[in-house]
């Protein structure tokens, strides 16, 4: 698996429109086709996957035990 990134970016377009994980032949032709650029895997991690985990997890409240 590689991460990919389109060279030119849309404003408004969200981060997993252009940002990618795909295998490595897909993302070897992407690249040399010239829209495509690699870029780390922890860009990926912190603009498309960690995204969803920040929102769910400050909506979660502990209860305390003097709750119950």
């Amino acid at each position: 698996m590689k991460t990919i990134m389109k060279i030119e970016v849309e404003d408004g377009d969200s981060a997993s429109s252009y940002i990618r994980r795909i295998n490595d032949l897909s993302a070897v032709k992407l690249v040399k086709e010239g829209a495509w650029q690699y870029v780390p895997k922890a860009l990926w991690k912190e603009k498309v996957r960690d995204v969803n985990k920040k929102e769910d997890s400050s909506k979660k409240k502990k209860r305390s035990k003097k709750d119950e």
